[in-house]
């Protein structure tokens, strides 16, 4: 049997024979044990002081000391014990009495075993239903101690997200013995940089014992300085909740957080500290400070606090544009990814340049707005098979990332350049096809001046996209095509017996000179010498019989 569940009997009586046939009883089977016994009350009370037993089985008329007078001493020396008296009916008013002062039960002489052992077996339910409920009683007590620091982390939550007055604070304040002053707080925000990145492979245990180990060092570095309360807020951030220093400013201590992570492991954290409040309800308004402060990071490395009281201050946002904007798109539609990489980095150096330090949510905003127009791009460019890996692969490393504003302008750059590189894969079949469409346009007007406008026209396309498309389909220029083309109608027409002159006006040459000069260049002969090579093959064909 369970020692919680072992039960211990004193029996007191001063008549011996009633002491022998109750000691007699097989107590063990019943799961009690028989403690000792005493022939009058005095005796049976120091008994009961040394033993301390469950039960105590008692005539209520004894020498030295009644069953009333043990009872009133046990009540002022506080021993929980059932007490059961045993009387007669000469006694019956007497042992109702002790039952008002807390016996268990009383039992009529003369009695059974039976009815002795019931009672007993009564009285040892009641001892082990309360002894059950003191034992559990201890365990949550203990389990609350466990708790307490979790409770308070779980409550300064609760305070920096929700306005609560002091009225309504103080009394938890004091059941979760929190030692932080009741007043004069800052409130800090710590992210740890590129988190989800760096444990991507890891195995969650890993993952949990990385963020204790960083919260940890975010405590003992505060605690050095001030009284603090350090708690999670959300997977990859810390909160701190802290009374002023005397010797060193929050953002002092910020920094030494972000050392100590440093120097102790392999990451960083950007810290974010909202000004000090005087009260309570004030929480929320510093949280939302520091979070203001912590998206100021966007414009860092990380690594590093930033204070709300150093941003700029300004109730609106003036406009930014983000520069070449419109011509990054347009040359990504020609798949130069070279160029756009260029224009990329000239609107970053552009928009980090302006000062004061823009909304870093205003910012974003810019960002996101090129994307989502390179995006929709690349689905009107390139079949949605081919450029869904390519999108699916850019958000991902974007949630993953975090908010880094140069990290940000990496993951567009390599959007960029997979996007111009999928157009021009696909600009070439298309793009062939439009061009061969334009060249027959071309062969037709070959007795005119034409543009490279007139030509894109023709096919729906800009002038500098059609004339970067014209050069990878056919190898040249527009102007190089046109010579070459208008030469070799004019040698056709040569030889068919028309003028020179009449063959420069017939493929667009209004100046016979320059005709001419454009001639020899590609055939490195004149027209004339041109013609009479031909005559001159003519005259020595073998039907002449030389």
């Amino acid at each position: 049997m369970n020692f919680e569940q072992r039960i211990n009997l004193v029996i007191i009586d001063d008549i011996k024979s009633v002491v022998d046939g109750l000691t007699a009883i097989d107590w063990d089977a019943c799961g009690i044990t028989l403690a000792g016994a005493s022939s009058n009350g005095a005796e049976g009370l120091e008994l009961i002081k040394c033993s301390k037993p469950d039960i105590v089985l008692t005539d209520i008329r004894m020498p030295r000391m009644d069953g009333l007078m043990m009872m009133q001493s046990l009540q002022e020396l506080q021993l929980a014990c059932k007490v059961i008296l045993m009387t007669g009916y000469s006694d019956f008013d007497y042992a109702q009495k002790a039952v008002k002062l807390g016996a268990f039960d009383f039992i009529l002489k003369p009695f059974s075993e039976t009815e002795i052992t019931q009672a007993v077996l009564r009285a040892k339910e009641q001892v082990l239903t309360e002894r059950s409920e003191y034992l559990n009683q201890k365990e949550m007590e203990r389990k609350l101690r466990e708790s307490m620091p979790l409770l308070r982390q779980e409550y300064f939550s609760l305070l920096i997200h929700h306005r609560t007055s002091w009225s309504q604070a103080a009394k938890r304040w004091e059941f979760l013995k929190i030692e932080l002053a009741s007043c004069g707080f800052t409130v800090m925000l710590f992210k740890i940089d590129d988190f989800e990145k760096s444990i991507s492979d890891l195995p969650i245990h890993e993952v949990e014992l990385i963020r204790f180990s960083l919260q940890n060092i975010v405590e003992e570095t505060i605690s050095k300085h001030s009284k603090c309360m350090v708690f999670r807020d959300g997977d990859q951030r810390f909160a701190a909740v802290l009374n002023a220093s005397t010797l060193f400013t929050a953002e002092e201590i910020g920094e030494r957080c972000c050392q100590n992570i440093e120097r102790f492991t392999k990451f960083t954290v950007s810290v974010g500290i909202g000004e000090e409040v005087d009260e309570v309800h004030q929480l929320p308004d510093a949280y939302r400070q520091a979070e203001t402060a912590l998206a100021y990071h966007l414009f860092t490395d990380g690594n590093g606090a930033i204070g709300y009281g150093n941003l700029p201050k300004t109730d609106r946002q003036e406009p930014i544009l983000l520069e070449h904007q419109k011509e990054l798109l347009l040359v990504l539609r020609s798949g130069n990814g070279e160029l756009a990489a260029s224009l990329l980095s000239e609107m970053s150096g552009k928009l980090q340049s302006v000062v004061p330090q823009p909304n870093p949510d205003y910012s974003l905003s810019l960002y996101e707005e090129l994307v989502a127009s390179i995006i929709r791009m690349l689905y009107e460019l390139v079949p949605q098979q081919e450029v869904q890996p390519l999108v699916d692969r850019f958000k991902a490393e974007r949630t993953m990332a975090g908010t880094k504003l140069a990290v940000l302008e990496q993951q567009i750059l390599k959007l960029c350049k997979g996007g111009a590189e999928l157009v021009k894969s696909h600009s070439l079949s298309e793009g062939e096809e439009m061009i061969y469409k334009s060249l027959k346009f071309i062969t037709s007007r070959l007795d005119r001046s034409l543009s490279v406008s007139e030509c894109a026209a023709y096919v729906h396309l800009s002038p500098s996209y059609y004339s970067s498309l014209f050069k990878r389909v056919t190898g040249m220029t527009l102007t190089q095509y046109l010579a070459g083309e208008r030469i070799n109608k004019a040698k056709k027409l040569i030889l068919d017996g028309m003028s020179v002159q009449d063959a420069a006006l017939a493929v667009g040459y209004e100046d016979r000179r320059y005709f001419s000069e454009t001639f020899k260049k590609l055939t490195g002969k004149t027209p004339s010498e041109f013609r009479e090579s031909y005559e001159s093959k003519s005259a020595v064909s073998p039907e002449s019989g030389q």
